[in-house]
């Protein structure tokens, strides 16, 4: 049986129907979603942290274009996958603004269900493209001027890593780590340096050191990691729902006039 990836989202609403709903959507396709409810905390999100999905509610009052653009500014999420919830007549704007895939509201459990499967494979194809991992390894970092501190890696990649520790760290600090990959033996020493980071202990590192043997045990172990993306698929129930649905003509089909059609749009370019 293919292994079943867990993404990283943010769902910024504070509709409780639109809540209700895209909870049980991101359950089904094993997507962590932090939820926030104020734009204050969106911001922080989509500005620091790495995301495989940006799933706004596009109710102008509050603000969902600067909710977008700062993820688009940003580093960790210039890429990632957007879907916004629009009322027909916005979503022109939310796709000049950064959206790569829309649900009409009010929001209705079938229909969205078939956005998010689209957008499913592109965050899995980005997820292999940023050639990242979601880990969670205890680590204690020396950290200039600080000392040593107690922290947690919870991203991975070659050439840096995101570290959430105890208390924030300022840009450039010099940090070094040493940690075992998980599921194996192996113990990996970094050097790196912040290159951004927020106050509540979150931060980015490039790497400015590995050593050749331990560069070689990450680069490997990172590699069969990555190779599970490849091989991953839709979620169980919800690829049965997509084989049903696509090209059946049976009731609960695409076919089924009943019903309206999907309607999202897709305007990654690939």
């Amino acid at each position: 049986m293919k292994e079943q990836v867990q993404l990283d989202g943010l769902l910024f609403s504070s509709d409780a129907g639109v809540l209700r709903v895209m909870n049980q959507i991101l359950d089904r396709f094993a997507i962590k979603a932090e939820v926030c409810t104020e734009i204050g905390s969106a911001l922080e999100a989509v500005t620091h942290r790495r995301l495989d999905a940006v799933i706004v509610d596009w109710n102008i009052a509050n603000d969902p274009t600067r909710i977008v653009r700062s993820a688009r500014k940003s580093s960790p999420n210039s890429n990632s996958t957007i879907v916004a919830m629009v009322d027909a007549g916005s979503e022109t704007h939310a796709l000049l603004v950064g959206a790569n895939f829309m649900i009409y509201k009010p929001v209705d459990l079938d229909h969205a269900s078939r956005c998010m499967r689209a957008a499913y494979g592109t965050m899995l194809q980005e997820r292999r493209r940023a050639a990242r991992v979601s880990v969670d390894i205890p680590v204690t970092a020396r950290v200039s001027q600080l000392g040593i501190l107690e922290a947690r890696v919870s991203d991975l990649s070659v050439g840096g890593l995101a570290l959430q520790c105890e208390r924030p760290l300022q840009i450039d600090r010099e940090v070094s780590l040493m940690f075992s990959l998980p599921g194996t033996k192996s113990v990996v020493r970094i050097n790196g340096k912040v290159v951004n980071g927020n106050a509540t202990g979150r931060a980015g590192v490039r790497f400015s050191f590995v050593p050749e043997e331990d560069l070689s045990l990450l680069e490997s172990w990172l590699a069969t990691e990555l190779a599970k993306l490849e091989d991953a698929e839709m979620p169980l129930g919800e690829a049965r729902v997509a084989l049903y649905d696509e090209g059946t003509g049976v009731p609960g089909s695409s076919g089924d006039m009943t019903r309206p059609p999907i309607q999202w749009k897709n305007r990654r370019e690939n």
